[in-house]
């Protein structure tokens, strides 16, 4: 497989953007509030650009690595939603062991869709016509946006190191070591046998393992023609050879609307061997390629 590191070194300015985002509150039909923030550009905006952090609870206006890939697109405007139970600004540190018990309570994968929906419901109809819209999720975040992908069928969709090929659950259990993983398979079983507990497991519910485990993202990728890239470090934790068979599968099937790039040199957050981020390396990569996403085939 072709390296694509020569490439970054392609990559363009990103620009500036906004530097005043607005943070707004929608309420859900049972009375809780859903936060979230929009950051349009100086100028007139060409697209949406719906940002999904990884796992964990703190609140992802303030994350980094969203930050540096809201940059690569400059002329889009922005927007985060924040998880349930979770508003911008929250003092949260660790982010796994000190989450608020309104978002234990609250939060599943499948809340977490409903509430990107009713967000974009709510903000379409102030856009005429509507602007197109380009999803872009990391990790939990990225089923989270293959997921949603397959139900608003969006203009294009970047997945980065997320859990694509199995299930939600296989990639989960993949980056477990090998004397952990019947303990780990335990743990899953009773959570499925009770699926509305608040009992933990590994920073989780069972509630929210019950909802996301038997996820499967070909199933979600399969579902639309979306343009989906997938990115991945060859040296991510979990096993890059399912999302390679995946890539593989599709080009078999005449699907040409998967794009694989694999960065051997690059681990699960997109860092080198040398611990030197390269995320906004690879985002303006992906932003040019969102731009006018060419079929894989």
């Amino acid at each position: 497989m072709k390296s694509l590191l020569p490439f970054l070194l392609l990559a363009l300015s990103a620009g500036t953007v906004s530097a005043a985002p607005q943070t707004h509150q929608l309420p859900r039909p049972d009375g809780t509030i859903i936060h979230y923030l929009l950051d349009a550009p100086q100028r007139e905006s060409t697209g949406l650009l719906v940002l999904a952090q990884g796992s964990g609870c703190r609140p992802a206006s303030g994350s980094a690595n969203l930050a540096t890939i809201r940059a690569a697109f400059p002329a889009y405007t922005a927007l985060i939603v924040e998880k349930s139970g979770i508003a911008p600004g929250d003092p949260i540190e660790n982010g796994y062991d000190d989450c608020p018990v309104e978002f234990l309570d609250t939060y599943t994968l499948s809340s977490r869709i409903l509430d990107y929906e009713r967000v974009l419901a709510h903000l379409q109809p102030a856009s005429e016509p509507p602007l197109p819209i380009v999803l872009f999720g990391g990790s939990e975040g990225g089923l989270a946006m293959e997921r949603l992908a397959a139900r608003i069928h969006p203009a294009a969709a970047i997945l980065l190191s997320g859990s694509v090929g199995g299930t939600f659950g296989e990639m989960v259990l993949s980056t477990v070591p090998p004397e952990g993983q019947t303990t780990v398979s335990a743990g899953f079983a009773e959570a499925r046998a009770n699926p509305d507990s608040s009992a933990m497991l590994s920073g989780h519910t069972f509630r929210f393992w019950a909802d996301s485990l038997d996820h499967r993202s070909s199933d979600y990728l399969e579902a639309t023609d979306t343009p989906f890239l997938l990115i991945y470090g060859g040296r991510d934790t979990a096993p890059v050879r399912s999302v390679r068979i995946l890539a593989n599968r599709f080009a078999e099937q005449g699907r040409c609307n998967l794009t694989y790039w694999e960065f051997p040199a690059l681990d699960h957050g997109m860092a080198d061997p040398k611990g030197q981020s390269r995320m906004a390396d690879v985002a303006r990569l992906a932003a040019a390629w969102a731009e006018q996403p060419l079929p894989a085939c």
